[in-house]
């Protein structure tokens, strides 16, 4: 388990890059009179070496960022005072590991590594004052009579592990646990915009042991969040939803599956399906049709031979609108199908 679970809130001073066999982005840091220094894993000391990433620009997930935006400057302690801040990547609905990409840490051409992710939003959160970085990970310091390595301010504060710290099977297993991930995430407060950035090791696993964080068998259920997540993407207004999907429904006669999505109507007003469609991952499509009454719940049956199927190893369910645009979007991992016959709630 990590010691010192915290998240540090300030504005950015500096940018520096080490160069030695474990690579890090190392961000200086000012919160009320006090220098920190963010020290941002961009490569693995394991093969594979390159990090998985998420890097997503125009996050929204209120009750956490709501939160955040009411914690003063400088260094809160999770575990003892706002354990409701806790990120845990498996069970906390933020992010999938299908929503996540190879990146290496340096390549020559644009967009196609981390530094040119990341860098650019430090470098305008610099030349910004509004823009406030929360780094979420394991606190050190303060180093007294010791100056930072990088940017030489006194005493040494700071803040690592900002990224995945569960399901290792290697020589960091004993950082591993439960609703400890680290996370960089940034408030544009001028626009009320936040992005956020997610890193995993590919060495880590997914599915893990709630109680413990230490990596299980792909076919032991019951260790993920128990549920499905919303996709941390912009969505039409809409008063429909996917609420939750029989992914892997027990066998009937001659071995068919009765796979199953549940949508609800959350307005007053009753709403016409006609020209909706379901569609899995792969782009298959199945067409609705009638009404829902206000809150009425409807557990629509999929046609295996030519609509929509969902994958047992993971996937996603998208809802579009009569116009094709994406209502919803909601995707699960294998941990959640594991229990064959249980419902996936989202």
């Amino acid at each position: 388990m990590l010691r010192n679970y915290k998240v540090l809130k300030g504005t950015a001073s500096a940018l520096a890059l080490d160069d030695d066999n474990d690579p890090h982005i190392e961000i200086r840091i000012e919160a009320n009179g006090i220098s920190y220094r963010i020290a941002l894993n961009v490569r693995s000391k394991e093969s594979p070496h390159d990090l998985l990433y998420a890097n997503i620009v125009d996050f929204k997930h209120p009750a956490l960022t709501e939160a955040l935006e009411e914690l003063p400057m400088g260094l809160t302690d999770i575990r003892k005072d706002r354990p409701d801040l806790a990120i845990d990547y498996v069970r906390g609905g933020l992010i999938e590991r299908e929503d996540m990409n190879v990146a290496p840490f340096q390549l020559s051409g644009p967009k196609n590594d981390l530094r040119d992710f990341i860098e650019p939003i430090v470098q305008e959160g610099i030349a910004d004052s509004d823009v406030h970085f929360y780094a979420f990970g394991a606190a050190w310091g303060p180093e007294n009579n010791k100056p930072d390595q990088y940017f030489d301010f006194e005493p040494g504060n700071g803040i690592h592990d900002i990224h995945m710290n569960q399901g290792d099977g290697g020589s960091f297993k004993a950082t591993n646990g439960p609703n400890q991930d680290g996370a960089l995430l940034v408030h544009f407060n001028d626009t009320d915009e936040w992005a956020a950035i997610f890193l995993c090791f590919q060495s880590q696993k997914w599915n893990t042991d709630a109680a413990t964080g230490h990596p299980v068998s792909d076919g032991r259920g019951g260790q993920g969040r128990g549920e499905g997540t919303r996709r941390p993407q912009p969505i039409v207004a809409s008063s429909l939803r996917i609420i939750a999907a029989l992914i892997n429904p027990v066998n009937g006669a001659g071995g068919t599956e009765a796979e199953t999505v549940t949508l609800i109507n959350r307005s007053d007003m009753a709403a016409s399906l006609d020209g909706w469609k379901l569609e899995d991952e792969n782009g298959r499509t199945q067409t609705l049709s009638g009404t829902l009454e206000a809150g009425e719940l409807r557990t629509i049956a999929l046609d295996a031979a030519s609509g929509s199927q969902l994958a047992n190893r993971g996937g996603d369910i998208i809802l579009r609108n009569a116009d094709g645009a994406v209502a919803d979007r909601v995707g699960y991992g294998k941990s959640e199908t594991a229990n064959e016959g249980w419902t996936t709630i989202f």
